[in-house]
């Protein structure tokens, strides 16, 4: 099997266990928190209340790597998987979390290559601190978060409580597969990103 066709997904989220990045099922990234019904959200426009529901991401931009996607709303299935974004090219927003720009973790995950080549996550190991994620809203305005820095994780170890746990600020995580094993066939690690608001 070759490495596009192993990879077919690169982000889930189980509610307990975990799984694997290949042959078409879907990696566990760990467990995730619901949402609170409203939260304040700090925007290009500065602090405002934000029902949760009513404003989405629709839209998220790295220029440090060259992404400007627009977002698929990510669910989990009844096995308590996320499904992966439909198309290879698009991010996808895990909307059981919080809207990007409100308290907590918000996760964005996409995939890093496909059967064609690389997939709309595939540079974000380039990713340094200091460097800018934008995430449209869509009410028009603009979460704005920095990048902390990275992890690489094991998929048979992954820290949950690290990437959904509660946080007192405004976070963001960005997830993909990492560290192809050529002998399994498939992804063994996934790399997280880690952000915090800029204000």
């Amino acid at each position: 099997m070759n490495r596009a066709a192993a990879t077919l997904v690169v982000a889930a989220v189980v509610v307990a266990g975990l799984g694997g990045c290949a042959d078409g099922t879907e990696p566990a990234v760990g467990r995730a928190a619901a949402s609170p019904d409203v939260v304040t959200s700090v925007t290009s426009a500065g602090p405002r209340p934000i029902p949760v529901g009513d404003t989405v991401p629709v839209r998220v931009r790295i220029p440090a790597i060259g992404v400007d996607s627009a977002l698929e709303t990510l669910r989990r299935g009844d096995d308590g998987r996320l499904a992966a974004p439909v198309d290879w090219q698009t991010a996808g927003w895990f909307a059981g979390g919080p809207v990007p720009g409100t308290p907590g973790p918000a996760v964005l995950a996409g995939h890093v290559d496909s059967p064609s080549g690389p997939a709309v996550f595939a540079g974000l190991a380039r990713l340094r601190p200091g460097d800018r994620v934008e995430v449209e809203l869509s009410d028009g305005e603009t979460a704005v978060f920095v990048v902390d820095g990275s992890r690489t994780v094991p998929q048979a170890d992954f820290p949950s409580d690290e990437v959904y746990g509660p946080v007192p600020d405004r976070q963001l995580r960005l997830i993909t597969c990492h560290t192809f094993d050529e002998s399994a066939g498939h992804y063994v690690d996934n790399l997280v990103v880690f952000a915090t608001t800029a204000i």
